[in-house]
């Protein structure tokens, strides 16, 4: 599935870079962002595209530029790694909206605070570990933004990234975006092929929940990021590193 053979690549990006009320961007939805931004004076709508092109222009530049020339010392250094994620992808990574969509409304309304913000932290650390598996698979593949559409009064939109790689067919990841409290756009979902990470991930995340409690579900995500952390950290050649996240 062509999913699973760029999810990795994919998460490098984004940090698995994931939500509106919703699970894939509909023709719909497409229709109502188009629609809606060009009820909006000219000038207006301009900036705002123009904001959210330059924010995630940069993200992807940055993430072009760091894995072309700096690969295999992210893979022998995973605190490095670890590092330019959470300083890059991560802080544009909105893991609140992803989460209470990976469980839908009405089982993310039941957790406690505590239990949603433990929850968020290890959606978290899921996200960067998508991104360490991928980094090996790394082919000098670079990421163009396309297209952008925001709707300013909703608060939400998509960013359209182009994937041009050396060696396999070019390809179109469609980021959802949304506006937080602070006025910054962070993407909550990604696409590729028609399918999102939410619409993947969300069936097992409930059924686990509902299944085998809060508890379960926190144990599963949390020892499959310990230990695939602990054999990439026992691997590194940097063991004067340890200590750090993620070792």
């Amino acid at each position: 599935m062509i999913w699973n053979l760029r999810q990795g690549t994919v998460m490098v990006v984004l940090g698995l870079l994931l939500m509106l009320p919703m699970t894939s961007l509909s023709e719909e939805v497409e229709k109502t962002l188009v629609s809606n931004a060009d009820t909006k004076p000219i000038n207006e709508a301009v900036d705002g595209k123009a904001r959210v092109w330059e924010q995630f222009e940069k993200l992807f530049g940055s993430v072009t530029e760091q894995l072309s020339n700096h690969q295999q010392m992210y893979i022998n250094n995973p605190v490095a790694y670890h590092e330019f994620l959470s300083s890059t992808v991560v802080e544009l990574w909105d893991s609140s909206s992803t989460t209470r969509a990976l469980l839908g409304k009405a089982h993310y309304s039941n957790l406690s605070e505590e239990q949603r913000l433990t929850l968020v932290d290890t959606v978290d650390q899921t996200l960067i570990r998508y991104a360490f598996e991928g980094l090996e698979s790394y082919g000098d593949q670079e990421f163009k933004v396309d297209d952008v559409v925001v709707n300013e009064d909703q608060g939400m939109g998509w960013v359209q990234v182009l994937m041009e790689s050396p060696v396999l067919p070019d390809i179109n990841l469609d980021i959802l975006i949304k506006r937080n409290s602070a006025d910054i756009w962070r993407a909550v979902d990604i696409r590729v092929k028609g399918v999102t990470y939410v619409a993947i991930k969300k069936r097992k995340y409930r059924e686990i929940l509902e299944e085998q409690g809060f508890s379960a579900l926190i144990n599963n995500l949390k020892n499959k990021n310990t230990e695939y952390f602990e054999a990439v950290c026992a691997a590194s050649s940097t063991a004067k590193e340890q200590g750090k996240p993620p070792c």
